[in-house]
């Protein structure tokens, strides 16, 4: 293999590399469904919340709160994580109302995400936020708006991310311009060659 074209490899594999890298540096682990769902209406109360997210999740920092209108929780002990499924047990004598599933997890890759699902028991009104609720982080896996400090940090990824894209870019179009110049200066040399194999011998008085 030629010196060129073993650079025209390298040079290819080295922008997959690059770009394989930056795909996931920009996407999270986020929440696929839930038991209650998004504004469930159940006829009894449930005895359990399961959350199932896209990846496996952390048990440090796995918080799960199943609050009423007093804010009151629910939940009767820890969360257990299973791969990328979370389980948490209720208390009994859950009473017709509105109720809010307030979560926060850690992903795989170590990105804290949070939400709040509601659901209802009964012939009952959906919870209205509390001010005490309105403090919960809202992720955008539920549909709600992200807190101040989430957005600046999103932007800060989203920013390194196209940091990472463009030196990548940056870096190709430099191997380009050398894979170039080095075809040209090698192109050049070898017509310059033919024309001096080519020319007639000097005529010497």
């Amino acid at each position: 293999m030629s010196p060129i074209r073993r650079f025209s490899v390298g040079l290819v594999a080295a922008v997959v590399v690059v770009l394989a890298s930056v795909a996931p540096a920009s996407a999270h682990d986020e929440l696929l469904s839930s038991s209650p769902g998004e504004d469930a209406r159940l006829d009894v109360p449930p005895s359990s919340v399961s959350l199932t997210f896209s990846g496996d999740v952390m048990e440090l920092g796995a918080l799960v709160l199943v609050a009423d209108h007093a804010d009151r929780d629910w939940t009767a002990a820890a969360p257990v994580i299973e791969w990328d499924t979370l389980t948490v047990p209720l208390e009994e004598g859950m009473p017709v109302g509105g109720y809010e599933i307030r979560w926060r997890v850690v992903s795989s890759d170590g990105h804290p995400i949070s939400g709040v699902i509601p659901f209802t028991v009964g012939n009952a009104e959906p919870l209205q936020r509390s001010a005490a609720a309105g403090g919960t982080d809202a992720s955008t896996d539920t549909g709600g708006a992200a807190a101040p400090e989430q957005q600046s940090q999103n932007a800060q990824e989203n920013g390194g991310v196209l940091r990472v894209v463009l030196i990548g870019i940056a870096g190709a179009a430099v191997a380009v311009a050398v894979l170039a110049a080095i075809f040209f200066l090698r192109r050049r040399r070898h017509v310059v060659g033919a024309d001096e194999a080519v020319a007639p011998p000097s005529e010497h008085s």
